[in-house]
């Protein structure tokens, strides 16, 4: 059975996360019940979310620009495993510096990989 991906509570992750400034900043700006400013999607971004069933389109709508316009940088991988992120995780992942970003996603995909024992 699939267990969703709550691998960002790792000391490691949660760490770099707490530790990261604009986290607190990217809270704020996706209070709940806040609509949140969206980015234009392109034709393709379109075509895709026309594709989404309608509790991800309104998901991805409470998302702050930033992290929609992250959303579409990121491979298609990435984006089926953004989504499994908790919001506050996505928020974080969005504003933080990319350095940090790869390595929080390197660490994510080895959690995903299955063990090699």
């Amino acid at each position: 059975m699939h267990k969703p991906m709550n691998i960002l509570g790792l000391a490691a992750v949660s760490a770099a996360l707490a530790f990261t400034p604009s986290l607190a900043a990217a809270q704020q700006q996706a209070e709940p019940g806040m609509a949140a400013p969206t980015a234009k999607p392109s034709p393709q971004q379109q075509a895709d979310m026309d594709k989404w069933p309608a509790d991800k389109k309104a998901a991805y709508q409470l998302w702050p620009a930033d992290a929609q316009a992250y959303y579409w940088t990121l491979s298609p991988e990435r984006q089926k495993m953004f989504w499994t992120l908790s919001d506050s995780d996505k928020l974080a992942l969005a504003t933080m510096p990319e350095a940090q970003r790869e390595s929080i996603w390197v660490q994510l995909e080895e959690r995903k990989a299955p063990s090699q024992s």
